[in-house]
């Protein structure tokens, strides 16, 4: 029984954006340890490559890789079109690529704002809506959207896109999830806080951003093994970890100035 439980993704296909590191990467090791085969995408070819290979070895699963970048609106239908040209269809589909713009709102140009938009928001979105149909059609799909505790708490300086782009998940991820019960596709927002990936060193306006001790960090294979366990459990918004979960359950009660006050008070933008 055991066993069936740790391959339950054999003969299915797990897409994750993002997968060259952090959160992505480790994304990419639990699906295919539960026997996905797993296409993973991003911008940088020889980081997905790698991690094709070491994915190969260890769990004998088969890889597609197909570089993207998000902040063009034609990618999603690009990375669809490729697997369809592969004869591959995606069971799963881990929406987690993502960044943060250090600095002001107003220190960053148009341009920059709009991408950052595509990729945090709209591509996450074209995604789902070009994956979900044939999900539905087979009455199997599990669909992963990377929120963030940010977007549970009120905003700092600094946050301006970040935090209402989180949110934003978030609410989409319960619509959504509301619109397939019944369907046999589950959609779950992951809300991390304080994860110890490369996202840390470029994490102006994020919750990373946010004074808190190191002990209180987790891993990010933690957080991708939640994530996983919740979004085949029907869980629709999961956040990992103890502490991050004292932390949205007090600022839901909490008075919305008091809130401010704390996160201006621990913020370092």
């Amino acid at each position: 029984m055991a066993d069936e439980k740790t391959r339950e993704g054999l003969g299915r296909t797990a897409l994750i954006t993002g997968a060259s590191s952090g959160i992505g990467a480790a994304f990419a090791r639990v699906f295919a340890s539960h026997g996905f085969d797993v296409v993973l995408t991003a911008r940088r070819e020889r980081r997905l490559r790698e991690l094709a290979r070491e994915l190969e070895q260890a769990f004998a699963i088969t890889t597609h890789v197909v570089t993207a970048d998000l902040a063009d609106p034609a990618a999603p239908e690009h990375i669809f079109d490729d697997l369809r040209a592969r004869g591959v269809h995606v069971d799963a589909l881990v929406n987690n690529a993502g960044y943060g713009v250090p600095g002001y709102f107003d220190q960053s140009t148009w341009q920059r704002h709009r991408d950052y938009l595509q990729v945090m928001t709209v591509a996450p979105v074209h995604l789902a809506h070009l994956a979900a149909p044939a999900m539905v059609g087979r009455g199997y799909g599990r669909i992963i959207n990377l929120g963030s505790l940010a977007g549970l708490l009120p905003p700092h300086a600094g946050g301006t896109l970040y935090y209402p782009a989180k949110a934003f998940l978030i609410k989409f991820s319960l619509a959504h999830a509301e619109e397939l019960r019944g369907t046999g596709v589950q959609v779950t927002a992951l809300c991390p806080g304080f994860t110890r990936t490369n996202f840390k060193q470029a994490s102006g306006g994020t919750v990373e951003a946010v004074s808190f001790p190191e002990f209180l960090w987790m891993d990010a294979e933690e957080v991708a093994a939640q994530g996983y366990r919740a979004v085949m459990d029907g869980v629709p918004v999961c956040v990992p970890g103890w502490f991050n979960r004292v932390l949205a359950a007090l600022f839901k009660y909490l008075p919305n100035s008091l809130g401010r006050w704390i996160i201006r008070a621990t913020s370092r933008a």
